[in-house]
């Protein structure tokens, strides 16, 4: 009876120790399991952290990379699609859907293949930059050329005017030795001072016009004032007066006529016969041809 006892505990002992050895198997195993996931999942949350970082850092250089290019007027289509792929995967990121490692390296590889295209594209601006300064220092030296060339001409219309005035001066025709005289009604002539009005019908002034190599020899014609004591201009049109050009305006004239000028020092009359008689008073001769004063005399009336 106690050996059969003794059987019975010896049995009972075993069999604890295997359940013990049981448990404590299956205990080891959940064990590191449960460790072995802890693992994992560290490793998976370090892993989306460091993807994470490098997508943002990508992202800002994208950015930054788009400014720069758009700045050099080149093309930003292609970045704004890998910026918006980029923003994509990142919202994948953050919901554990995506693994980042290969997509990474490709932004990188990416933007190293930019980097070396904005490089080209800087070289292509800072190329332009200077001919665009080369090109406007030369329309500016142009400018001042064509500035120079301007003034210069300016100057030789300016001269050339000035040397015309100056030859239409010296060609200008000369009357001298201008004397006025009384003529009566009985033909009788008197020098044209202090002559009484009743012997007084017509005025004749007599001068020589001078030679002059620089003069045409062709047809003048001498415009001939007579201007009474009040500063009036003796004008008739039934005794042949009208207007010349002076100065570029018109002025009244008493006589003229026409002179075949022959360079030669020749001697002309100018014969005019009022209608109504001379009052009191100096009376003033002015002579024009060609728009220039030739010369003038004076006679008076008492």
């Amino acid at each position: 009876m106690e050996n059969k006892n003794n059987t019975g505990l010896l049995i009972g002992l075993i069999l604890m120790t295997i359940v013990a050895a049981v448990f404590g198997y299956l205990y080891y195993n959940e064990r590191t399991l449960t460790t072995k996931q802890e693992g994992d999942l560290e490793r998976r949350v370090s892993e989306l952290a460091e993807a994470e970082i490098k997508l943002d850092s990508i992202s800002k250089q994208l950015d930054a990379r788009i400014l720069e290019v758009q700045g050099l007027g080149g093309d930003i289509e292609e970045l704004q699609k890998v910026k918006a792929a980029l923003e994509n995967d990142r919202i994948a990121l953050r919901k554990g859907n995506v693994t980042m490692g290969r997509k990474v390296k490709q932004y990188e590889e990416f933007l190293t293949k930019k980097d070396a295209e904005i490089a080209q594209l800087r070289e292509e601006n800072q190329q332009l930059l200077s001919q665009n300064e080369t090109l406007t220092q030369t329309n500016t030296e142009l400018e001042t050329s064509r500035r120079a060339v301007r003034d210069s001409l300016s100057g030789v219309v300016t001269r050339n005017t000035e040397l015309e005035s100056k030859v239409s001066i010296a060609s200008a025709l000369r009357a001298r030795n201008v004397k006025v005289f009384a003529v009566s009604s009985k033909g009788k002539v008197r020098e044209g001072e202090n002559i009484k009005s009743k012997r007084i019908d017509k005025v004749r002034v007599d001068f020589i016009l001078e030679k002059n190599p620089l003069t045409a020899t062709d047809l003048k014609t001498i415009y001939m004032r007579i201007i009474d004591p009040t500063g009036a201009t003796i004008s008739d049109t039934g005794t042949g007066s009208g207007v010349f050009q002076l100065n570029g305006e018109e002025q009244g004239y008493t006589i003229s006529k026409d002179v075949t000028y022959g360079n030669n020092n020749q001697d002309v009359s100018i014969l005019y016969d009022r209608a109504t008689p001379f009052t009191s008073g100096k009376y003033t001769i002015e002579l024009y041809a060609e728009g220039y004063p030739i010369g003038e005399g004076s006679f008076s009336v008492k």
